[in-house]
């Protein structure tokens, strides 16, 4: 009975989803450095498919290509030079930025979860008719008194494009059951406007200017993938000599029906160590021996990775998830293993990982990785600065530690940030939706 419990909590559906990021461009027509900082990100979206990016422009004081509410979203981001790239709502890359630096940044959001699944059911480019559907996967995130931005973009107008036309705005609140939630409205449609180059954005933004996650009505690849990975594949840390399991990531297909085969290979790693993974119903496999990866349309499968760690060092290694139809598709990750004496990288007997849930609503787990045992606590602060709270000291043992915080009563929504008290390592951030 016990084991029929394990299989099915691990079976059960994510809470989360491959996050699509949005970048708004705030800039001037016939500006150069707009003019650069549109071609180098243009060159990335070109690389890039629609589920993974989305971009469209805010042109501010450009006559026919602005418009009273393309001017409120400019000023909403606060951009007082042009150009300014924002993605997601609350990282803006102000001045022209290279192409290297806009892939960096997207690449970087390309594997993040989100507690929110968007979806536009409708749009008719003849009326301006909308209908999007939205779904709260995590049930410790509360999305109440939140936004949901409709925007309006035009293609290829003369020698602009991802122009956007007009925004609307519709308060959301998203109950945490996980059905969907279905909003409709109506843009006002210009008639010089070229309709068949219309096309519409959907996006959830909170009061602190962060997009948990966005949609278009731009079509997507027929065979297509995403991961989400509620955790940073890129920083993860373990003591030498022992047995690594970290938390699950989903595989989300996104795509038609396909039949894939899925590896778990190193790149480089000390020859002790050992790469395999195992599945959402418990079933673990060597990292070298494919495994079948049957997805339909919509359908998506949890692993997590099982590592045998063993001398000091710092392994880089990669899911491999391939078919005919699908090509290639890589999800990377780094390991640092070692003590402070040893370790290649110097890394402190302590690392404080990222949160979880992040977003949350009131209380959420900080994880510790302990190179041996001893005592720790995790002081969380706000954007001033300002303590906001130390919790207790804990006794520590080697490998992976969590302590749980419970934000105190009346501490508003916003992003707070948070580090091991006496360290020296830079604070993470998290952010608290009420």
């Amino acid at each position: 009975m016990l084991l029929l419990l394990l299989a099915a909590a691990l079976a059960a559906n994510p809470t989360y989803y491959p996050l699509t990021t949005i970048a708004e461009s705030c800039v001037l027509q016939g500006n150069a450095p707009s003019n650069t900082a549109l071609a180098n990100l243009a060159n990335v979206l070109a690389a890039t498919h629609r589920g993974e990016l989305i971009a469209a422009r805010l042109y501010h004081n450009s006559g026919a290509l602005s418009s009273p509410s393309v001017e409120d979203r400019f000023a909403w981001h606060n951009a007082t030079s042009v150009p300014t790239v924002v993605f997601n709502g609350n990282e803006a890359l102000v001045g022209a930025q290279t192409e290297a630096v806009y892939a960096q940044t997207v690449a970087a959001k390309r594997f993040q979860a989100a507690p929110v699944k968007l979806q536009i059911t409708s749009f008719t480019p003849a009326s301006g008719a909308i209908s999007v559907s939205a779904w709260l996967l995590d049930p410790n995130v509360d999305i109440s008194g939140q936004t949901l931005a409709l925007m309006l973009v035009e293609d290829n107008v003369g020698t602009e494009t991802n122009v956007t036309r007009q925004i609307k705005y519709q308060t959301i609140n998203l109950p945490g059951s996980g059905d969907p939630v279905v909003f409709t409205d109506s843009f006002a449609i210009d008639p010089g406007w070229n309709q068949a180059n219309l096309w519409a954005i959907a996006a959830v933004q909170t009061d602190v200017h962060q997009i948990l996650q966005s949609a278009s009505t731009l079509p997507l690849p027929t065979y297509n993938i995403r991961a989400a990975i509620p955790w940073d594949p890129a920083g993860l840390s373990a003591a030498p000599n022992t047995l690594f399991s970290s938390e699950t990531l989903a595989i989300f297909n996104t795509g038609s029906f396909d039949t894939m085969q899925v590896l778990l290979l190193p790149d480089d790693a000390p020859a002790d160590w050992f790469f395999n993974y195992c599945d959402e119903i418990g079933g673990c496999y060597p990292g070298d021996q494919p495994l079948p990866l049957v997805l339909g349309s919509g359908d998506s499968k949890a692993f997590h990775l099982n590592l045998w760690v063993g001398s000091p060092g710092v392994a880089t290694f990669h899911y491999e998830i391939s078919s005919p139809n699908l090509g290639t598709f890589i999800i990377p990750f780094a390991l640092q293993a070692g003590t402070a004496a040893d370790d290649q990288l110097a890394r402190p007997a302590l690392r404080l990982d990222s949160n979880s849930p992040n977003p949350f609503r009131g209380n959420t787990t900080f994880r510790i990785s302990a190179d041996k045992s001893g005592i720790a606590s995790v002081q969380v602060f706000d954007l001033r600065g300002r303590l906001i709270s130390t919790t207790p000291a804990q006794n520590l043992v080697p490998g992976s530690n969590r302590i749980d915080w419970q934000a105190p009563s009346g501490l508003p929504s916003g992003i707070y940030l948070y580090r091991l008290k006496d360290a020296s390592a830079p604070p993470r951030r998290m952010l608290m939706l009420k």
